[in-house]
């Protein structure tokens, strides 16, 4: 009675090693995926209440008074907090801001925006205006190129008063000035303008830009701006878009560019910064430029890793691995069956 002979069973090949190592991979990068937007999912809970300017208000307060200025923040919370902080210790009666509040145009970024400002407890009037980053720039129709921007900071223009001081935000966030905003700025100010000692107004992307042979400005309609500006005498004009901090007139009105809020820094290189500026009885006014350092680099991996990768890295790319890891895996089987069919007896004496 013969005996069954042995088979011997050949080693995984390259092919099938490397399609289970590919399995792995995918398995594991998925795994840490889903656990990066659980984190996210988690960390940034309900949505915080939206931030909206006293849009149409007039705030009880009197002269003197400080208000900051910041712009181009651009997600970068490390030294957006040490401007409010700044900010608050210089006991501010408002904030403005003059655009680029985030990094990415998506809910998510607006989202952690909205929770570091309930968190910051700032305590006063947050007024803002939408930067290029905000908007979406090739749509035509104003509310839905700022959907993302109103639905968190309220609308793209709009006026408000404190004390002796009247403060108008208007959006030049599509580096140009439409006919019809041109007419609604002259109209608020023709209305208003009178009732008050001082006047200033804020946007994002400045009419003109000072330094030699640059063009970080507006487009269009920058002359007929700066006859609304003059018309009315306005006392100053603040913008952003310029990572910087520049100094020029438009029509014999001063413009103070401050863009130093987090972004990547533009010429004329200098620190992140913030204005703080002082309004007097009579209308008086003061510009003072003060400089901040983030204290830590604990929210920009924060930002990464809970905002900036779950963004990038979807649910999309997240079913796409798991697919993968699937696919790499019956690949994996089938280099097996075919390897264990080929097991050949072992040849006895």
């Amino acid at each position: 009675m013969g005996s069954e002979q042995p088979e011997v069973v050949p080693r995984p090949g390259r092919r099938e090693r490397g399609f289970r190592a590919a399995a792995l991979a995918c398995a594991a990068s998925a795994l840490v995926l889903l656990v990066v937007h659980t984190l996210s999912w988690w960390s940034l809970g309900p949505p915080a209440p939206a931030v909206l300017p006293p849009a149409g208000e007039v705030l009880e307060g009197k002269a003197p008074f400080r208000f900051g200025v910041v712009g181009d923040s651009h997600s970068n919370l490390d030294v957006f907090e040490a401007v409010l902080r700044g900010m608050k210790a210089d006991e501010v009666s408002l904030v403005l801001h003059m655009g680029d509040l985030v990094a990415a145009r998506a809910e998510t970024e607006y989202d952690w925006l909205l929770h570091e400002l309930d968190e910051a407890r700032l305590g006063v009037p947050f007024c803002t205006v939408p930067g290029n980053h905000d908007i979406i720039k090739w749509e035509s129709n104003p509310r839905v190129r700022c959907r993302l921007f109103s639905r968190s900071f309220g609308p793209r223009q709009y006026w408000f008063a404190y004390a002796n001081a009247l403060f108008v935000g208007f959006d030049s966030a599509a580096e140009k000035c439409k006919k019809e905003d041109l007419q609604w700025l002259d109209r608020t100010l023709s209305r208003l303008r009178g009732q008050f000692e001082a006047c200033f107004v804020y946007i994002h992307v400045p009419p003109t830009d000072p330094r030699a042979g640059c063009s970080h400005c507006m487009e269009s309609g920058a002359e007929e701006l700066g006859h609304i500006l003059k018309k009315h005498r306005v006392t100053a004009l603040f913008a952003g878009h310029i990572h910087s901090y520049l100094e020029t007139a438009i029509e014999g009105v001063p413009v103070y560019i401050s863009g130093g809020g987090g972004g990547g820094p533009d010429e004329p290189f200098g620190p992140f910064h913030y204005l703080l500026c002082s309004v007097e009885p009579g209308g008086a006014f003061q510009v003072e430029k003060k400089d901040v350092v983030a204290a830590s680099r604990g929210d920009y991996w924060e930002h990464r890793l809970l905002v900036v990768w779950p963004r990038r890295l979807g649910v999309l790319f997240l079913v796409v691995l798991m697919a993968a890891g699937v696919a790499f895996s019956v690949l994996a089987g089938i280099a097996q069956r075919r390897r264990l069919r080929g097991a050949k007896p072992v040849p006895t004496s």
